[in-house]
């Protein structure tokens, strides 16, 4: 889902492989309620609102409500940010978001990225990740766009207000998280890591971060791969654990995650024969109150296209508490 093509030709030269795979079976397979009331001075809403928005910003968005959606309750609005090269509607393929918003009474709108030179979509999220051509584009700018405009139309909570991404879209969600022209209060991000430099994030608030990585990722690593060191063929990265960390330290948490559980997150992926092979990490005492926690899943890699049900229910549970 991430291709890097920086100044070093080199980077990501099989990385294209992974996302071709991806759009082939994209081709081939046809790719919890709020409590709170709604208040007494909220704008009259449509029950029956228009499911595109963006369309000033001239990057329109597809909106999925919930089956039984009803102006009466407020909803978390969940944002899906693809990977490079792909669209929103691929993205889903690994997620299964859309096809969860009843379930988990979500809100859930699917942007696409900006068109390059050759045809491949992306966020400009980070120096590493992924606008290689330049101009600049503030995708920040548009996401909160997106937002605002969503308010002003659906029955979104704005204290739920949330993004999920991969690779590429996992950068952006980071890169949002630092600017928040509108706040967001929980991002959930898979296989994607900060900026290397974390002076370049610009205002750091705690929010509650769900950060998801195979160890076998050949794009993102989910070691640091660092000058002088790093391997030339996969992106630069602190590394999952360290890009949890920074946030971790946001939040107020103790130093070091504590391992809380093992979960079959994955078909045929196993640790010594236990089909649990993912570990689930937790960092305590966060004096600000917010949830930060690691999905290490052991042997799988970029892309994910071995996560099972069980990963895609906790992941919209996640999303939509």
């Amino acid at each position: 889902m991430l291709f890097n093509r920086n100044v070093n030709g080199a980077r990501g030269a099989g990385n294209c492989r992974s996302l071709v795979s991806l759009a082939f079976l994209v081709l081939l397979f046809g790719c919890g309620e709020s409590e709170q009331s709604v208040p007494a001075s909220a704008p009259q809403l449509d029950p029956a609102p228009a499911l595109t928005i963006g369309v000033q910003e001239q990057r329109p968005a597809r909106v999925v409500l919930p089956h039984d959606y009803s102006i009466e309750r407020r909803y978390p609005l969940v944002i899906l940010l693809h990977g490079f090269g792909a669209n929103a509607e691929e993205q889903d393929f690994i997620f299964h978001l859309a096809q969860r918003t009843t379930k988990d009474q979500f809100i859930l709108v699917l942007p696409d990225g900006t068109l390059n030179s050759e045809g491949m979509r992306f966020w400009d999220a980070t120096p590493e990740c992924c606008n290689f051509e330049g101009p600049p584009v503030d995708d920040v700018g548009y996401l909160a766009a997106l937002m605002k405009e969503a308010m002003g139309i659906y029955a979104v909570d704005p204290h739920r207000i949330r993004l999920v991404g991969h690779s590429n879209g996992a950068y952006m969600s980071y890169r949002y998280i630092c600017e928040h022209p509108v706040a967001v209060d929980r991002i959930a991000v898979l296989a994607g890591s900060v900026f290397l430099k974390p002076d370049s994030c610009r205002d750091p608030l705690p929010v509650d971060v769900l950060h998801m990585h195979g160890t076998a990722d050949d794009t993102v690593p989910y070691a640091p791969n660092l000058p002088p060191d790093e391997d030339p063929t996969k992106i630069d990265t602190v590394g999952a654990e360290a890009a949890v960390g920074r946030w971790a330290q946001v939040a107020g948490c103790a130093a070091e995650p504590e391992l809380i559980d093992h979960r079959d997150y994955h078909q045929r992926l196993a640790i010594q024969g236990d089909p649990a092979e993912t570990e689930v990490f937790r960092y305590r005492d966060c004096s600000s109150g917010r949830r930060i926690e690691l999905w290490k899943s052991v042997g799988a890699n970029h892309i994910f296209l071995s996560a099972n049900d069980h990963w895609r229910d906790d992941v919209a549970a996640f999303l939509s508490e």
